[in-house]
């Protein structure tokens, strides 16, 4: 049986050209990482002969959101990029690569859609931050 996947090692990254073209940047100071959630909504197939509600999977798969949380550095030119996407309304889509730590990858697109700032423990001096991701078009599963 393999083992499972190792997150400590997992990079999370995203290409900051126009476009989402790019070098891939390594998203630094990531803390945790939610989603892609991917689901099939149920298409109603019952018609006057059927005896019950009939259902089946819909053809699109909908990638849903990746949500990440990671310790915030203004100064970070990737940090910066990010701030700069959630907030710009013209902004198109980014292109994002999860890299587990047994080098399988998961590559998509998505836009930025929340950036939120906190700064919790004064003592900690460390700003954190919460991101989200609507994904579009197809995940690429790379072993």
């Amino acid at each position: 049986m393999a083992s499972p996947a190792i997150y400590s090692k997992t990079i999370l990254s995203v290409a900051t050209g126009s476009g989402g073209t790019g070098t891939p940047q390594e998203i630094l100071g990531v803390t945790n990482i939610g989603g892609p959630n991917l689901t099939r909504p149920d298409v109603d197939v019952s018609n006057f002969s059927s005896t019950a509600k009939e259902y089946k999977p819909a053809y699109l798969v909908d990638a849903g959101t990746l949500t990440f949380g990671l310790q915030y550095n203004p100064g970070n030119a990737v940090h910066s990029y990010i701030v700069s996407q959630s907030a710009n309304n013209a902004a198109g889509n980014d292109t994002f690569k999860i890299v587990f730590s047994d080098s399988t990858d998961w590559a998509f697109t998505g836009s930025f859609t929340e950036f939120s700032i906190t700064a919790d423990d004064p003592s900690a001096g460390i700003l954190t931050a919460n991101v989200s991701v609507r994904l579009t078009g197809a995940i690429n599963f790379n072993p």
